[in-house]
């Protein structure tokens, strides 16, 4: 799937997260084997911090809904109208 981020930008949306899987060697990255494994090593940490900091309780409560890309349009219409109130999560399938 190819895609842009540039209209989320322009819309001012908040795309957040962590690059759990940066693989070895990509382009406009060190390709140091200790630089990499120091950036490997901070992910896991943050990792282990959002998992004693976060219960599943919390989790659940900021979880709106999962959908699917083909429900993105009337998704957008709701976030836009203010009826969401937590994260969507939009899952990219190709099947």
């Amino acid at each position: 799937l190819e895609a842009s981020l540039y209209p989320f930008v322009l819309r001012g949306v908040r795309l957040l997260g962590i690059d759990a899987t940066l693989p070895w060697n990509v382009p406009g990255y060190s390709d140091d084997p200790a630089v990499w494994q120091r950036h490997r090593q901070f992910r896991l940490d943050v990792w282990k911090r959002i998992e004693q900091a976060a219960s599943l309780e919390a989790l659940d409560k900021m979880h709106e809904a999962t959908i699917a890309l083909g429900d993105l349009p009337q998704w957008t219409e709701k976030i836009l109208a203010g009826e969401v109130r937590g994260r969507v999560v939009v899952k990219v399938d190709q099947s």
